[in-house]
């Protein structure tokens, strides 16, 4: 006798399964878990340095206090190298390369 809750037959109808069965489908989710897990191009907060690295071609958004122990040590020729006028550590290839700092307002 098999009654409501038999597992056996599939009873426990109000448990999600993790899988689709043989013959499903799995539903489509355009605004559920993927949009919370995917990278959208938003602005940096205010306050945020954005730092763009010559040698990986990263721009990554780091806050000041995290710039600090980037830049330990760095240097900083602002006027014998115009487009990347910055050397320090990348923080996205970890790399001491050139880079261009900015600052959001």
């Amino acid at each position: 006798m098999t009654g409501p809750l038999d597992h056996r037959d599939g009873g426990f109808d109000r448990l999600r399964r993790r899988r689709p069965a043989p013959g499903e489908t799995a539903p489509a989710d355009p605004l559920g878990r993927r949009a919370l897990y995917s990278v959208a191009e938003q602005s940096p907060a205010l306050g945020a340095v954005t730092v763009d690295c010559s040698a990986c071609g990263v721009t990554s958004v780091v806050t000041p206090r995290a710039l600090v122990g980037l830049a330990f040590p760095s240097l900083h020729l602002p006027v014998l190298r115009p487009g990347h006028p910055s050397w320090m550590r990348c923080p996205s290839c970890r790399r001491r390369t050139w880079v261009r700092l900015g600052l959001r307002l």
